[in-house]
């Protein structure tokens, strides 16, 4: 081996607050594996001067970028903020990377793209540079060769992803692992929701591996016993689109689980994957939450146009399963969509209102660059502001006379307020109220005024 390579890793996490990326993590798990070290800048406000300052602090020699779509404004001036005071390599990846490839084509400061899953990517790419070899003709990577660019085909995917090191999360603040860390034991989802990128990544990755991979359940368990032997987490999130999916894998992971740890966790499942005996052995293991995407109230509008082929009565049965069970409900909702109406979202309300979720969210519809929906918009004419967003929580980038912004906008701001209707106590739906249309400060405001014990 060479000289340690010293690594910038770069996520921004602008007003979004802390949060744990499962996939940053196994990335550095690979490059704490090769022996080399990284640091990871992910900064909550917007600063040049502070990001500057953060650079000058190690002679890196490396620069990895990892963004989603909202965060890509942002990271691109980073990107152009370091090129000016440095010229180390960069290399960008991340979902928006993998969807929107041309963005190398597109900023002369960007050296290298990764398409896909980065682990053999990085793997080889850290080998090469600790060696002094050329490393352009990496699969999985485009590379900007002067004025050319180089586009290495696609690599297999990853069979066996028990293979991989453990990822590392100490390059994470204490605040967010202790705030939200995401664990995921599988990769890939078999469903089909258009709103979801996985249906073109599924598409990408055609002939090229079993998409869909899950960890074994000893595997999966030597990684969340060293998570929290490390961490000492007060929760955990599984953070999988699939947790529930395989009850075989599921009834036995969560048998092993209950005997490791009482640490609590929450997970994501659909409707239809639950029954008595799962709600009884994740109960039993401490699941404390369950989320579950109803996303809309309309069942032929999610159905068809949303492509989440579940019913009603399905949703209804699941979270009263819950209820029973004594697990707590979280309810993922979506408003204003390409199609979605008032009448849609006054459905959605009424549907949470018999759920009677412990935990409810509702997002504005996002078009993700690739996905089905995103390209159902621009074909409709319907992507009228290309103009990106912090998150899913700050606004519509459709045009659609039948349900303007304003209203989608207003039905965010109020859906609590009317799911709340029936609860005694109205300050609590005022609060919710002042909140929402305050864009979440009201309650970011308790939580400094809580921590300053004022």
């Amino acid at each position: 081996m060479g000289n340690r390579i010293e690594i910038l890793f770069v996520s921004p996490s602008i007003n979004l607050g802390l949060w744990v990326n499962y996939g940053i993590a196994s990335l550095c798990g690979i490059i704490k594996e090769k022996g080399h070290h990284v640091d990871l800048y992910q900064p909550l406000k917007f600063n040049i001067n502070e990001f500057h300052d953060e650079f000058k602090k190690k002679k890196y020699s490396l620069c990895l970028v990892s963004t989603v779509t909202n965060q890509w404004p942002y990271a691109l001036k980073y990107i152009k903020a370091l090129k000016s005071i440095s010229q180390i390599p960069v290399i960008v990846g991340g979902h928006h990377a993998t969807c929107c490839p041309s963005i190398i084509e597109e900023n002369p400061e960007i050296d290298g793209l990764c398409i896909g899953e980065g682990d053999n990517a990085l793997s080889e790419l850290l080998d090469r540079i600790d060696k002094g070899e050329k490393y352009h003709s990496i699969k999985n990577m485009w590379f900007r060769n002067g004025n050319e660019i180089i586009r290495n085909e696609l690599g297999d995917l990853i069979e066996d992803i028990d293979d991989l090191p453990f990822p590392d999360y100490s390059v994470f603040s204490k605040e967010a692992i202790s705030d939200r860390v995401s664990i995921m034991l599988s990769r890939g989802c078999p469903y089909n929701c258009t709103y979801c990128c996985n249906n073109y990544l599924r598409r990408l990755y055609i002939g090229r591996g079993r998409y869909v991979r899950k960890k074994s359940v000893k595997r999966a368990i030597e990684e969340v016993r060293d998570f929290i032997e490390r961490y000492k987490p007060n929760k955990i999130n599984f953070d999988d689109d699939t947790f529930v999916k395989d009850k075989k894998w599921l009834l036995k992971f969560l048998e092993e689980y209950r005997q490791l740890t009482n640490t609590p966790f929450d997970c994501n499942s659909r409707p239809e994957t639950l029954d008595d005996e799962i709600c009884k052995s994740l109960k039993a293991a401490h699941c404390e939450t369950l989320c579950i995407g109803v996303e809309s109230g309309n069942e032929e509008y999610r159905r068809n146009i949303l492509k989440r082929k579940m019913t009603n009565e399905s949703i209804v049965r699941a979270f009263s399963l819950l209820r029973k069970h004594g697990i707590k409900s979280y309810a993922f909702n979506i408003v204003g969509a390409p199609g979605d109406t008032y009448e849609n979202y006054l459905e959605t309300v009424h549907l949470n209102q018999i759920i009677r979720p412990d935990y409810f969210q509702i997002t504005i519809f996002y078009p993700y660059p690739a996905t089905d929906l995103f390209n159902y918009a621009k074909e409709k004419g319907l992507l009228t502001d290309n103009t990106f967003r912090d998150s899913f929580e700050s606004g519509s980038l459709l045009h659609m006379n039948q349900f303007p912004r304003w209203k989608i906008r207003f039905a965010k701001n109020t859906f609590g307020y009317r799911l709340l209707s029936g609860d005694k106590t109205f300050l609590r739906r005022i609060i919710y109220l002042v909140n929402s249309f305050s864009g979440g400060y009201f309650y970011r405001l308790i939580l400094f005024l809580r921590k300053a014990r004022i």
